[in-house]
């Protein structure tokens, strides 16, 4: 399983469309996880399926568990979190956005010296602007119900972060397509999602 190193911070995916673990002083922080076997602290930015797999008991997210909401601010071991909004604007479904807000949530994982930035299934929006710096961007690039590759792409020259690590993406060519446009702003790294 392919893992990325970062200032003592160890990154890696967990399967679904936005699963990632960050590991840090010892314990294990995963947002939308479906593999949870070495998961210390689990959040959630939605209830989608492919998000979040029934049965869970011990959680952090938007509609259950120990619920939170956008301007939270959670210390969790080695690990401070600040909730943040996730929406959509322009994704509708029957006139109603996929993703409305007040629904999801993204994090923004302080983990010693390293800032990431989970985004949450989100469309560009205007609260992005005041999440600062940032290390790690962790950003959905699929389009349909997330960012376009473009959008996201939009996202990494707001943020500048020095990392992307692209999202919620089925097809290779959504990849290339953001890593075309974003690459000159930001290192990409594609990680392989695994269980």
């Amino acid at each position: 399983m392919l893992r990325l190193q970062f200032r003592g911070v160890e990154i890696r995916r967990t399967g679904g469309a936005a699963g990632v673990a960050i590991r840090h002083g010892g314990v294990t922080l995963c947002i939308d996880a479906l593999g949870l076997d070495r998961c210390d602290v689990l959040l959630y930015t939605h209830s989608h399926p492919d998000h979040f797999p029934r049965g869970v008991a011990d959680f952090y997210s938007p509609f259950g568990g120990r619920v939170v909401r956008p301007g939270e601010v959670l210390d969790l071991g080695p690990f401070r979190v600040a909730v943040t909004d996730a929406y959509n604007v322009t994704k509708l479904q029957g006139g109603r956005p996929i993703h409305p807000r007040g629904e999801g949530v993204g994090y923004v994982v302080d983990a010693g010296s390293v800032r990431l930035y989970h985004t949450g299934d989100t469309d560009l929006i205007k609260e992005m602007s005041s999440v600062g710096p940032v290390d790690i961007l962790f950003v959905p690039i699929g389009g349909g119900s997330v960012m376009t590759p473009e959008e996201a792409a939009e996202a990494v020259m707001l943020l500048r972060p020095k990392i992307t690590i692209p999202l919620h993406y089925a097809e290779k060519r959504q990849y290339v397509k953001f890593r075309d446009i974003a690459y000159p702003y930001t290192n990409i790294v594609a990680l392989p999602s695994g269980i």
